[in-house]
């Protein structure tokens, strides 16, 4: 048996069955656990974004971010599979826009992961462009 993704160990099996498709549990879980900051999830060793942080300043900074997110996906949504994240762009309300690629339950999926470079939230959205 596969392991759980992050928040479907605090919820029930009716509460993941409630209607809302597999994409959009996935969505959610992402959004919660990217928007996590490093120590404040201190129940889980290395939980949490913040290690970006460090690198401010620096031509490292936008791989560092991209390594940390991807890194979260991967160890936090197990049902995305083959995971990619590509830095898209920014917009002059200071998010980062990226795309997420993988595969779920066998077909493709992507997720547009927005980045806001001042406060550090991180919106999640299903991809609308075909």
């Amino acid at each position: 048996m596969s392991r759980p993704a992050f928040m479907d160990k605090f919820t029930s099996s009716w509460q993941r069955q409630s209607g809302d498709g597999e994409l959009e549990r996935v969505r959610l879980n992402l959004e919660s656990v990217l928007n996590t900051k490093e120590g404040y999830g201190y129940f889980v060793e290395g939980f949490g974004l913040g290690r970006y942080t460090e690198k401010f300043g620096t031509q490292d900074l936008m791989k560092t971010l991209t390594g940390e997110m991807l890194s979260s996906v991967e160890r936090h949504e197990p049902r995305l599979k083959d995971a990619e994240l590509e830095l898209r762009g920014r917009d002059s309300g200071l998010w980062l826009h990226f795309v997420l690629t993988g595969t779920l339950s066998g077909e493709p999926c992507t997720l547009r992961i927005l980045f806001h470079t001042v406060s550090g939230q991180v919106r999640v959205e299903e991809d609308e462009e075909p």
